[in-house]
Parts: structure tokens; sequence; C-alpha cells
């Protein structure tokens, strides 16, 4: 069986990535690219704070601003206050407006990332950077996969991550599923059972609308919900059956056995149990064919670790996009004074030199 690309993924926490960061960075040879959200999230300045007191005027950066229609006044307020914090940090950066929905609708946000990060000369570069902190899902997925396509050097991953300021920023869902730009691997129409397909969905609170939506467009044979465990609230993962309780038994029809638990804070442990399930089903279903579609709406660092299992497999993502944000502002504030775990992924480069990159 081949060996999985990411088996031995370089990931650090905290003081280990503040470490990395100024012995990193620091080195003088060093030039880089930050691709960063620019929005109202407390989260947005961290990382870009960090990288340019060791890399000053080495690095550039690339702002994005995500722009959803009739946005709430004091969101665009915060988020220009953000804008303002990170141009005094990288004087040079660009900022980039995208629209995530067209005139009409329709969810254009990863295929107008993907357009505006591929207009970018990525070899003047050692190392480029994607921090994930203040982008949604539908940026962050395409961004990372054509960075690790087209990048020639090193590519990072940087990740504030806090799952209750996730659940504080509450997203309303736009009114249909689709699949990230540049995710929909080999979803197709549901015939009869060929092949068997499994739907893997991150659960998180409040979000039964958008994966009800979800789960009537992935119409899957057998549904295997993902549980953060161990969490960071030790009682989540029975509050989370407790609130899709409907969903479970009556809807999806989850077998108690389906459940997938995985790490809250090791986007890897999730990555290797995907990976392990669609190895085991290549067996079982090796007949009729077994697709495997991802859902991953919780946690940022969790959804990476479903994003490289989507990287590697080349899985359909099936999402649904925020058409607006409801924001405790008070609670917000207080999160801006609380430090969540800072995560640093090395995806590719100096520390792959002796592996072939992924087969997609």
């Amino acid at each position: 069986m081949k060996p999985l690309f990411w088996e031995r993924c370089i990931v650090q926490h905290d003081a280990d990535v503040l470490n990395f960061v100024q012995e990193f960075f620091r080195q003088a040879h060093r030039k880089a690219l930050l691709i960063a959200g620019a929005g109202f999230d407390p989260r947005a300045t961290h990382v870009c704070t960090l990288l340019s007191q060791q890399l000053g005027n080495r690095l550039d950066a690339v702002l994005i601003r995500e722009e959803r229609p009739n946005a709430n006044a004091e969101l665009r307020r915060r988020a220009e206050e953000n804008v303002a914090a990170l141009v005094r940090l990288v004087p040079q950066a660009k900022i980039r407006a995208l629209n995530i929905f067209a005139p009409d609708n329709a969810v254009i946000g990863g295929r107008e990332a993907v357009k505006c990060i591929a207009q970018l000369g990525f070899e003047e570069f050692t190392d480029i950077i994607v921090d994930t902190s203040a982008l949604s899902r539908g940026v962050t997925f395409p961004i990372i996969k054509f960075v690790l396509q087209r990048a020639p050097r090193n590519v990072h991953v940087f990740v504030m991550d806090d799952p209750v300021t996730d659940e504080d920023i509450s997203p309303v869902a736009w009114e249909q599923a689709s699949s990230i730009h540049g995710f929909r691997g080999n979803l197709g129409p549901v015939s009869e059972l060929k092949p068997a397909r499994l739907w893997l969905p991150q659960l998180v609170r409040g979000q039964n609308f958008a994966l009800d939506l979800i789960y009537r467009t992935v119409q899957p044979h057998d549904v295997c919900p993902i549980l953060p465990f161990p969490a960071s609230d030790p009682k989540l993962p029975d509050r989370l059956i407790e609130a899709y309780a409907t969903e479970m038994e009556s809807g999806w029809q989850v077998d108690p056995r389906n459940i997938v638990y995985a790490d809250e804070k090791s986007p890897l442990d999730l990555y290797r149990a995907i990976l392990r399930i669609d190895d085991a089903r290549k067996i079982i279903f090796e007949g009729i064919g077994s697709h495997i579609v991802l859902s991953p709406i919780g946690s940022k660092l969790l959804s990476m670790g479903a994003l490289l299992a989507a990287v590697e497999r080349d899985f359909p993502v099936i999402y649904v996009e925020a058409i607006a944000y409801k924001v405790d502002f008070a609670l917000l504030e207080k999160r801006r004074q609380e430090s969540g775990t800072l995560v640093h992924l090395w995806l590719k480069g100096e520390a792959y030199e002796q592996q072939s990159a992924p087969a997609n």
C-alpha cells in the first residue's frame, strides 16, 4: 500500500511555532509571501505580526477581503481596522477584494481566489505562507491546493485555532450546497448502488440546516459523522450527538459504531483516519467501487486534516457557503484578548525533498 504523503508532516504548536519562526525566518536569504485574510476576525493580524518581526522588508503579502452582499456595518469597520494594522506591518502588501457571490448568487469565491493568486509570481520567494485564521473554507481550500501545485519551494500553513471563536462567528448558510472550487473529485449523480458513497461530515453546533442541505445533495449510502475527541470541551462530543440526534437516528441512520473521533488539536489524526477508511473501503467495495465525500465545517484545524486527505486522494468536498455572519461583538472582543492555539503545518519544500508530490 502506498505510504501517506503527509504521514510525517511537520506540525507545530504554540512555543514550537514561535521558535521555528524566530530561527527559520530570520535567515537572511529567506523571502516570504504571506497570503492571508483581511476581514473582521480578531485573529487576522496575529501571524502577520510574528512574521514581520523576523522578516521585515523580506515579507510581502496579499491580503484578501471577502466581500458578501449586504455585509454588517460593524463587521466592515472591524475589517478596515485589521486591514490598516496589516498594512502597517507590511507596507508593500497588496489588498484584493474577492466577491464570494456573483450577481446571480452563484458561489464564485474559490474560483476568484485562485484567479487572484495565479497572477502572482512565486519564483522570487523562498517560502509561501497561507494564514487561514481569517479566511473561509471556500477560499482557503482552493488557495492551498493551487499553491501546493505551483509553488516551487516551501509551502507553510499557519492558523490561530480557537474552536470557541469559530462557534461565536455564526455563518448564515446560503440555500444551496456545492463543491468547493477544485474539489469536485469523482462526485457524480447517484446511480443505484454503484459506487458505494460514504459521507464524512464534520459536526459543529448550529449547522443542522447546512448539513441537511449537504446530505440531500450528496445522497450517501452511509454516513460517518466526525466528532472532535479529545476536545478542549470534554463534553462537546456528547453535546453534538444530542444536537444531531434526530438527523443521526432518523435521517442519516448512523450506526453508533461508525462515528469517527479525531483529536481536535491534531489535523494529522483526522487525515490518517480518513485515508484508513478509504483504504479499507477500496478492499470491501472492490467490485462496485467506493466514493468518499467530505464536509469539513467545524474547527479550522480539523478542517486542515480533511483538506490534506482531499488533496492526496482527490476527494470531493461539499459545503454550504455563508451568505453572511452573525456575531456577538461582546464575545468577539473578549476573544481578541484571549489566545488560541497557534499552529504551523509545513506542507511542501525542503522538509520533503526525498518524497514525490501527491498524485494530483
